[in-house]
Parts: structure tokens; C-alpha cells; sequence
């Protein structure tokens, strides 16, 4: 059942810019090799390819997405951490002109931007309700993740299975914004929230 709870998908992601640009697209998930790839126009001049690591439950899962560039994610880490054996990688690597992201795949980029910043978060993940999971303590903050959040929904599995998670833990600055939602690979049925709080300073936390 792990295996298909590979959290966020990237999606309603908002493009700037007054270029029309042709440029690759795919999404295949716990696969690090793009499947029918195809052509995708951009309003802008930007691509991107995102490589994404997980890890739920001790399982580890790579997941490709290649499409229209996001400025605030080109060559940054966005990233989930929680201390409940769960967190969440995706590097991005961005660039200009008509089909240059063909040849850019998938490559593990976060680990050295992934460092302890002197935030934490409270931390849970849970199955079985969308209202929240009780805390099981801080977990440290890494990287550009300065906001605590708190997910809860109501999802399909791939395999038609339906079930409700909640989860809690640090995420980068600006992923409620973004438009980051749901479960990879299976379709968010009904959020019953999405909540990003600024990330707690361990000095004033003592």
C-alpha cells in the first residue's frame, strides 16, 4: 500500500512571460525515465525537468515530470520532512528554447541544499482520517522549508481504493502558493485542508 502514497502533485503551476515555446512534456511516476513523452507549448520561454524522491514507510520511490518552467522552483529543492518516515525531494533544473528539456533527465540534485536551518515543525502522518494527525513531536526543518503544514484529504487510489491521510511536518517556503496538492499517480476526491504556518525558531522553541 506504500507504494502508491508518493506525496504532492505538481500541478496547477502558473507560467510567466510572453514567449509561446515548444517543450517536452511527461509524468511517470516510480520511474526515473520519462514514458510517451510528447510536445507541450508554454506561454514563456522556460522548461523544466523535476526529478522527485520519496520515501514513505522505508519504501524509496523516483518519480520524472518534465513541462512549462516555474521560476521560483528552477534550480532550488523543494522538500517535505517529517520524522514519521516520510519526506519528500524534488529538484528542478530550468532553462530556454524549443524542446532543450528532451535531454535533460532525471538526476538527484537536493541532497547538499538539504541542511538543518534552526526551524522545526510538529510531525505526524497517519491513514484512516482527513481532520489531522496527532503530533508525535518536532521534527528539525532542512533547506528553504521555513512553514509547518498540515494536510488532510479524502483520495483514490491507483488501484480504485479509497482512503483519507493526514499529515503534518516542514515544507518549503511557498508550497501552499504554488499550488502543490494532493497524492502523486491518484486523484484527490476531497481536501479537507491544507494549512502553512511559519516554522518555529528551536531558540525561541526551548
Amino acid at each position: 500500500m506504500n507504494k502508491i502514497f508518493v506525496f504532492l502533485i505538481l500541478s496547477g503551476l502558473v507560467i510567466t512571460g510572453q514567449l509561446t515555446t515548444t517543450c517536452n512534456w511527461c509524468w511517470t511516476i516510480d520511474s526515473t525515465k520519462c514514458c510517451n513523452e510528447r510536445e507541450l507549448q508554454c506561454d514563456g520561454s522556460g522548461y523544466m525537468t523535476m526529478s522527485e524522491y520519496t520515501v514513505v514507510g522505508g519504501e524509496k520511490y523516483r518519480t520524472i515530470q518534465k513541462g512549462c518552467s516555474v521560476p521560483l522552483l528552477c534550480g532550488k529543492c523543494f522538500s517535505v520532512t517529517t520524522k514519521d518516515n516520510f519526506l519528500v525531494r524534488v529538484g528542478s533544473k530550468c532553462g530556454e528554447g524549443d524542446g532543450s528539456n528532451e535531454n535533460l533527465n532525471y538526476e538527484d540534485i537536493c541532497t547538499a541544499q538539504l541542511q538543518p536551518n534552526n526551524y522545526q515543525c510538529p510531525s505526524c502522518f497517519s491513514i484512516g482520517s482527513p481532520t489531522g494527525c496527532e503530533s508525535t513531536g518536532y521534527v528539525d526543518c532542512l533547506g528553504l522549508e521555513k512553514e509547518c503544514f498540515n494536510y488532510g484529504a479524502f483520495v483514490m487510489l491507483s488501484d480504485g481504493k479509497t482512503m483519507n491521510v493526514s499529515l503534518k511536518g516542514c515544507m518549503t517556503t511557498g508550497g501552499c502558493d504554488i499550488g502543490y496538492a494532493g497524492v502523486p499517480g491518484n486523484k484527490e476526491l476531497q481536501r479537507d485542508h491544507m494549512i502553512c504556518t511559519p516554522a518555529i525558531n528551536k531558540e525561541q522553541n526551548v
